[in-house]
């Protein structure tokens, strides 16, 4: 086994040690305000360098403060590719690609909506390793000044195939077919560079995503557009344990629950029972917390040491800005996040 594994999963083991627990996510999500949240992430070694980052500031909104926090993850990923082999580095830039993705959205949105909202900095490796240009992709006016920013970058081909004159695309339909050409460039990489059990686990991981994102569409579809028969444009190309034919089988089921029933008969039937379409995300992120979990704790060190890490430190991300959404609007925390957390 590499030293530099070995290494990696000691450095990723001692930062998730510092992680936010159950009982302090509880009780960050009843403070009175956002800058009482941010003083009390400052103490708190999980998040300490973002919010002691912003501590000098008089006023620090919401959006600001999960700007921050969101940016050092992304320096948490950074540190850790610096432990691996070269051989690793083009799989270590999924965060680099989610990022460019991310980007396309937002100027998408801001397209849509005629609306300008400024995006926080990347760190530089991020930006020097993007194939999109990221500048440009800030500056656009129209969709073919977006699909020009990103030449040279993954996402390129498909978004060049939807320009159309002066209509913009559909937000949805483009959602999902970024999101699937990420998830089709991850496994074609997977399979290019790895074998043996690290290619294994690399493609539950992605593979499992995939299912259950292919899932979680077709119940919104059945739940909220039911008169709907074109699953086509939300639909992943690309399964692992969920069968085509079961696919297809769920796209012409007549209800949401029709689809619950087919759901039993895969490998995610306890994951999805019982859940309300509000709660498909959660259950989602609950999986993969359990799996990549797991694999930090107890796995055999490998790239995917890695992935598990910022899988972890995504989903408590996710339960944070939850929490300081929850502190900003005055509502109630849901208790389903908390499952990202350990007690």
């Amino acid at each position: 086994m590499s030293a530099q594994y070995e290494a990696l999963a000691t450095k990723a083991r001692a930062m998730y040690g510092r992680r936010l627990r159950r009982a302090e996510l509880a009780r960050i999500a009843r403070l009175g305000s956002v800058q009482e949240v941010l003083a009390e992430l400052c103490q708190q070694p999980a998040w300490a360098q973002a919010a002691q980052a912003l501590a000098g500031e008089p006023l620090v909104t919401r959006a600001r403060l999960e700007d921050a926090l969101r940016g050092q993850v992304r320096q948490e990923g950074l540190r850790l590719a610096s432990f691996l082999p070269q051989k690793d580095w083009p799989l270590m830039d999924f965060p680099v690609r989610r990022a460019e993705l991310e980007r396309i959205l937002a100027a998408l949105r801001r397209l849509h909506a005629r609306l300008y909202r400024e995006t926080e900095e990347l760190p530089r490796a991020y930006v020097s390793r993007a194939g999109v240009d990221l500048e440009k992709l800030r500056q656009c006016t129209d969709f073919n000044g977006l699909v020009d920013a990103t030449q040279g970058s993954i996402f390129h081909d498909a978004l060049n195939r939807l320009r159309a004159g002066e209509t913009l695309p559909d937000y949805g339909i483009t959602e999902a077919l970024l999101w699937s050409v990420y998830y089709r460039y991850t496994l074609q990489l997977v399979a290019r560079r790895y074998a043996g059990d690290t290619r294994r686990l690399l493609e539950q991981s992605v593979g499992s995503q995939v299912d259950m994102l292919n899932i979680m569409n077709i119940l919104r579809m059945k739940q909220y557009f039911p008169e709907e028969d074109d699953f086509l444009p939300v639909l992943l190309p690309n399964h692992y344990k969920v069968r085509p034919e079961q696919i297809r089988a769920m796209c012409s089921a007549p209800t949401a629950q029709a689809v619950m029933e087919m759901v039993e008969a895969t490998p995610y039937a306890s994951a999805f029972r019982g859940a309300a379409p509000e709660e498909l995300q959660n259950r989602y992120g609950a999986v993969l917390y359990q799996l990549s979990r797991r694999q930090l704790r107890m796995g055999k060190p490998s790239v995917y040491t890695a992935v598990a890490y910022l899988n972890l430190r995504e989903l408590e991300l996710r339960a944070v800005v939850s929490a300081v959404e929850t502190v900003k609007y005055q509502q109630d925390l849901n208790p389903a996040l908390l499952e990202f957390l350990d007690d």
